[in-house]
């Protein structure tokens, strides 16, 4: 039974998106999908169409077209975030976040027997 963990911002209207509003949710692929689903119509080129199905395998089509959504919806919400947080404070110093990325791969060497995973960051 595969799980994953998603993140999923939440952006309140009238608010600035702020780290309180990230949830995480987990489902199994084997199960269901939690909420309403609506049937749709979508066009899509016929190689992506054979791509995704070659893929899909018992997830089915539906989920795996579901689940590709729900990624890229997350990937603009953290954007849109990134933004608001910029916005308020500031571009990230790249200095900074490069020192801040090496001691999460000190922690990670540390707690990990040295095997420092080369995406620690």
């Amino acid at each position: 039974m595969l799980k994953r963990m998603l993140p999923t911002l939440r952006v309140f209207p009238g608010r600035s998106p702020t780290p309180s509003h990230t949830v995480y949710y987990s489902f199994s692929m084997d199960t269901p999908r939690p909420g309403k689903t609506r049937v749709t119509s979508v066009s899509l080129r016929a190689e992506t169409l054979e791509a995704i199905r070659a893929r899909a395998g018992k997830q089915g089509v539906s989920s795996y077209i579901e689940e590709a959504v729900q990624r890229q919806l997350q990937r603009e919400a953290i954007d849109e975030y990134i933004e608001a947080a910029e916005s308020d404070h500031g571009p990230v110093d790249p200095a900074e976040a490069a020192a801040k990325a090496e001691r999460i791969r000190a922690h990670h060497a540390a707690h990990r027997g040295g095997s420092t995973p080369a995406n620690a960051a």
